[in-house]
């Protein structure tokens, strides 16, 4: 019901808000949750629904340095959406450096709103901001292959809380399988 509302009436908060991306894609490199983040959430957010991700590895130039371009690329984009996993809680990653910068953002400017996915279970927490977070935010999971259709709960709850924008495509009717594969099998 949410959904159908926003797309009907709600306001697009991507006009005039100044910000370049709709969404900064916080994950742990290197893991199963590059190919989660670079095939399936890359694919049906910006295919299937027209936001624009900002991923640090593909957006990025070459020579930068990484905690400033991180911190200004948060500051460009609407949302941070941090898909968390037992590799995203090791210490020292630049996950957790775009974590707590979002977390920080959102605390102190209000400019970011920062959604959680949970990829994998993660045991109890190393990391006191995660464990924090999970209290007061929502949490989204992703249940595998119960979560593969774009009609399913899981990117329903996701659409919610990203931006609204003014045309987003009707969730409702599709069934088509998202394949975590290049060739979507």
């Amino acid at each position: 019901m949410v959904l159908f509302y926003r797309a009907h009436f709600g306001t697009d908060e991507t006009i005039l808000d100044g910000k370049e991306y709709d969404v900064y894609v916080s994950y742990a490199r290197n893991t199963e949750e590059e190919d989660f983040v670079l095939l399936t959430l890359r694919g049906v957010l910006e295919n299937e629904y027209g936001y624009k991700l900002c991923i640090f590895d593909r957006d990025s130039l070459p020579g930068g340095i990484v905690t400033d371009e991180t911190l200004s690329f948060i500051q460009r984009s609407r949302r941070l959406l941090v898909v968390f996993s037992p590799n995203y809680v090791l210490r020292g990653t630049q996950a957790l450096l775009e974590f707590k910068a979002g977390l920080e953002n959102m605390a102190s400017q209000g400019t970011i709103k920062v959604i959680l996915v949970q990829y994998k279970p993660v045991k109890k927490s190393q990391v006191k901001e995660l464990r924090q977070a999970k209290t007061v935010l929502t949490v989204i999971k992703w249940k595998g292959e119960k979560s593969r259709y774009p009609s399913g709960r899981f990117w329903k709850q996701l659409l919610v809380k990203l931006p609204v924008k003014s045309r987003t495509k009707n969730l409702w009717g599709q069934q088509e399988l998202i394949g975590l594969s290049p060739k979507g099998v």
